[in-house]
């Protein structure tokens, strides 16, 4: 396991640099990555995704925590600043980019709707939903499926349609400009529908139950930068590799198509 460089006074000089490179390694799908990977398309930042290689159990040690995501930030010197953990990366990128609150209350408030929907994402969707079902029969997998949309999902819509409404149905979560818990819930939203399908997530998520929600996902994915990054070719290649996890613990959620082309 490699250490921190801990020598804060000098890093902090370096990550507000011009000309800043960043990488995110993570593997070569989305899910756990997509949030980072949303934050540096969205910033339209000099970034590049690379992924672990075959040889990842060898090259654990190299990691903060022998864990991925990690992000790289390379200052226009070489030098390298190393940073891991999902929350700490999020948080970090989204103040380099101005997606962070402008004052300590704003930051609070943008930390929480962005918490809810990444433990929303990680315990209710990833580890309740998809791997704790995948070992079941396929009667226990649709009592899952069903239990998941009309209350975990369903409780998280009408919540965070809530706090939208509150904030005038502005397509922002906090203020009048897109912040780290705007890309959150879109990024979140868009592995979902790599799950469970479009069709489904829109029984709950459409314009007649969360017409905010929708808002915050179109600003976020009408922006140029971000359009451009869910529109690459990289981006399909994640696309691909995800569906063939998917495939490979929940064969039932794959359109029919996709199962046939197997």
């Amino acid at each position: 396991m490699k250490v921190y460089n801990l020598d804060s006074t000098e890093n902090s000089k370096l990550i507000k640099a011009e000309g800043l490179q960043y990488k995110l390694l993570y593997f070569g799908m989305h899910y756990g990555g997509t949030s980072a990977r949303g934050i540096l398309a969205y910033a339209n930042a000099d970034w590049e995704p690379v992924f672990p290689t075959p040889n990842w159990g060898v090259e654990k040690p190299n990691a903060p925590f022998e864990m991925i995501p990690v992000l790289t930030v390379i200052h226009p010197t070489g030098q390298k600043l190393v940073l891991a953990e999902n929350v700490a990366i999020d948080i970090f990128l989204a103040k380099q980019f101005g997606l962070h609150g402008e004052n300590a209350w704003e930051e609070a408030l943008i930390n929480s709707f962005y918490s809810n929907s990444n433990t929303f994402f990680y315990q209710e969707i990833m580890n309740i939903f998809f791997w704790e079902s995948s070992s079941k029969d396929e009667e226990e997998k649709a009592k899952y499926l069903d239990t998941f949309l009309n209350e975990q999902l369903s409780n998280w819509a009408r919540i965070h349609e809530a706090h939208l409404e509150n904030n005038h149905l502005n397509g922002h979560y906090v203020g009048n400009r897109a912040t780290l818990a705007d890309i959150r819930t879109t990024t979140m939203l868009d592995s979902l529908e790599k799950i469970i399908g479009k069709e489904r997530v829109a029984t709950v998520v459409n314009e007649a139950k969360t017409p905010g929600i929708l808002k915050v996902r179109h600003l976020v994915e009408s922006k140029d930068s971000y359009a451009g990054w869910i529109q690459s070719a990289e981006y399909k290649k994640l696309d691909v590799k995800s569906e063939s996890m998917l495939r490979d613990h929940h064969p039932e959620l794959l359109p029919s198509s996709a199962v046939e082309s197997k």
